[in-house]
């Protein structure tokens, strides 16, 4: 993903909305508030709570290490100094992950070689892993495939603890990821199709999603 070109995805959110993705944030960014009242204040979201009249009050902490208390409904807007470190929260997921830092590569060779070498992580029986109808063009879905195959092997690990899991995973062979907008589990014959959007912000804990479908279905 090209660095300059992530705002054209960000989309129009309630100031309610941005602030509780600010604070769901494992890192700190940095925000400016402007309050009704003309009160203008710069810094970290420290909590925001809801009291018994409904009213949802926030505690902010300054760059001058003042902490601030108001009235979220007292804010008149909201900017993101830091927009780089939200962009999949500013475009409600349609940008897939985070901009790193680093360098990260994977090509699509890349790719399957790793999986290749995962395979067996999977059970002794499983022949074959899929990817060969996914759009795999843009290093953002490589790295999205890569997650999803991580997350079904900490679902697999859990179903396979006892001995039901590990005979009900025996009658899988094959295992097929394929792009659609909305999460899904099939098995038919020995082959357990994942279809799920490798384009877009992963569901949080994957890994428990997947395992509790993979429940339903084996």
């Amino acid at each position: 993903m090209n660095k300059t070109s992530y705002y054209k995805a960000f989309v129009a959110q309630t100031p309610e909305e941005i602030l509780q993705s600010v604070l769901k944030k494992n890192e700190d960014v940095l925000i400016a508030i402007s309050l009704s009242n003309g009160m203008y204040v710069e810094g970290i979201i420290l909590d925001i709570k809801e009291n018994s009249s409904q009213q949802k009050s926030v505690c902010m902490l300054s760059q001058g290490k003042q902490v601030s208390f108001f009235n979220i409904y007292n804010i008149a807007f909201i900017t993101i100094k830091q927009p780089e470190k939200m962009v999949v929260e500013l475009s409600k997921g349609s940008i897939s992950r985070q901009i790193s830092s680093t360098n990260q590569e994977l090509t699509v060779l890349q790719l399957k070689r790793w999986l290749n070498t995962e395979k067996n992580l999977f059970g002794n029986q499983i022949k074959e892993l899929n990817i060969d109808h996914l759009p795999l063009d843009q290093l953002n879905n490589r790295l999205n495939v890569q997650d999803i195959f991580a997350a079904l092997k900490r679902a697999i690990d859990q179903i396979t603890k006892d001995t039901l899991g590990q005979d009900a995973w025996q009658g899988i062979d094959t295992i097929v990821l394929q792009q659609a907008d909305k999460l899904q589990l099939n098995i038919q014959v020995k082959t357990l199709t994942i279809s799920m959007a490798v384009s877009k912000a992963l569901p949080e804990k994957l890994s428990n999603i997947l395992e509790e479908k993979l429940l339903q279905v084996l």
